[in-house]
């Protein structure tokens, strides 16, 4: 076997690749991260999964749905994987690599926001939160504290949740609203409302996936063969070409 033999089955995802396969891929619309299928911009996440295991000879097919249904879909086999989750919120899932950071933010409207963010500032307000998420601690903390208090904890679901969260923020009848702080701000920039809210970053990041079914036999190769994939491409400066397109730096 030769240098450039041996070069082209490693690109190749060569260690222990499986047959060439049609990857179902999940989630809800999360931008930056996920986006609109078939769009030109479908998310960096979703690029950067469909490049990597491309490198194996296998293509993807991502489509939108949502989060709930996205992650029960993964657990019973329905589908292959899913995008953006983190290992606390689905520890039960074969996880690739670490390809993007999650961090939490909290938006007030302009001048209602507390001077700072804790559990005895948040106290009594409206949370407007999406079904299926798993928060950082003080949301996930408040969220089961208050869950029974009639209309303290507003949950939505469906493709247009951040956004009609955001709708009911402005319309006063939720007080904040957490999101991730890239999907937060990139919401708020293509709604126009970023002058009338306020947003909190919390001081903690951690690794976001892309994670495959549990049940199936096929999960652990393709966790391999992406961590693979992906390592190809940061190497080769692709990674960062494609967060690029999305104004996110490296």
């Amino acid at each position: 076997m030769t240098w450039r033999t041996v070069l082209v089955f490693w690109l190749l995802g060569g260690v222990g690749a499986a047959s060439a396969d049609q990857i179902e891929l999940r989630a809800d619309h999360w931008c930056p991260f996920n986006c609109d299928a078939g769009a030109d911009a479908p998310g960096f996440m979703v690029e950067i999964a469909t490049e990597a295991l491309a490198l194996s000879g296998h293509s993807v097919n991502y489509k939108t749905l949502s989060w709930a249904r996205s992650l029960e879909q993964v657990r019973t086999g329905r589908i292959d994987g899913i995008i953006g989750t983190d290992e606390d919120e689905a520890p039960d899932l074969i996880r690739g690599p670490g390809i993007a950071k999650y961090r939490e933010a909290l938006a007030f409207r302009l001048g209602e926001a507390p001077s700072e963010i804790s559990a005895d500032t948040i106290a009594g307000k409206r949370l407007g939160s999406i079904k299926g998420y798993e928060y950082a601690d003080l949301i996930r903390d408040y969220i089961k504290t208050h869950s029974k208090t009639d209309g303290l904890i507003q949950e939505l679901s469906g493709q247009n949740a951040l956004e009609q969260n955001l709708q009911k923020l402005l319309a006063g009848r939720i007080d904040f609203v957490a999101e991730e702080a890239s999907v937060l701000n990139f919401t708020l920039a293509a709604m126009g409302i970023a002058d009338r809210l306020e947003v909190f970053l919390d001081d903690e990041e951690t690794d976001l996936f892309v994670a495959f079914a549990p049940s199936s036999s096929n999960s652990e190769t393709y966790a391999r063969q992406l961590a693979h994939g992906y390592s190809v491409l940061v190497q080769s400066g692709r990674v960062a070409a494609i967060r690029a397109r999305y104004g996110l730096g490296n």
